[in-house]
């Protein structure tokens, strides 16, 4: 039968990454499963010894590494792994069906209330800065490295807008077209922001 670590040892390497300086709680969550997958390992290839032997014995052989590359290495992976669930999300038929009705709601708001055209093109992208304050009602003061991944995208739909909007006449295809690709990304953004609060949720039932 092959051998599993329990809960308690999990959370011991939790507690001794956490006391490590590895502060985002993502990259963390993803060093536990890679730590805990070595010394499973051991265990299944015949190591009797304990846990905590082996994982000290681990530690001392691994931690200098883990500590100065490691980081970097789970934060790529990390966001490889945002990219790819962003980008999955962009051709759903939940985002695709939800940016029809975003486009519709935000072009009535902007003829009712008279909003001019440059400002109603960045309307979405303001709304994606907010997604990125989602983990912060949720989780409080846990630091995640995938916000920065998303102030990224932010910043480069915010830098395309800025030199793409000023040329842009309202109505016109230009228009229409920049607001709908907009309201994807901002649809996009807010699914995977949800989907990836619901995984770290999971994820610290766990830990």
């Amino acid at each position: 039968m092959e051998k599993k670590l329990n809960k308690e040892d999990i959370q011991f390497i939790d507690t001794y990454l956490s006391n490590s300086d590895i502060f985002y709680e993502d990259i963390r969550i993803e060093m536990i499963d890679h730590v805990a997958s070595e010394i499973e390992e051991k265990m299944n290839d015949g190591d009797k010894r304990g846990f905590y032997s082996i994982f000290k014995d681990y530690m001392v052989q691994n931690k200098a590494s883990l500590e100065k590359q490691g980081s970097k290495s789970f934060d790529w992976k990390i966001f490889r792994s945002v990219t790819k669930q962003f980008l999955k999300n962009l051709y759903s038929w939940q985002v695709i069906f939800a940016s029809i009705l975003c486009f519709w709601v935000f072009k009535n708001i902007y003829s009712y209330f008279h909003i001019e055209s440059f400002l109603t093109l960045f309307f979405p992208t303001f709304l994606m800065v907010m997604v990125m304050f989602i983990p912060l009602f949720v989780f409080g003061k846990k630091k995640f490295s995938f916000i920065g991944n998303f102030g990224a995208l932010v910043s480069l739909f915010f830098a395309l807008n800025y030199y793409i909007i000023p040329q842009i006449e309202e109505p016109s295809p230009l228009y229409y077209i920049n607001l709908g690709i907009m309201t994807i990304f901002f649809v996009s953004s807010l699914k995977t922001m949800i989907y990836l609060v619901i995984f770290y949720k999971k994820r610290f039932a766990i830990v």
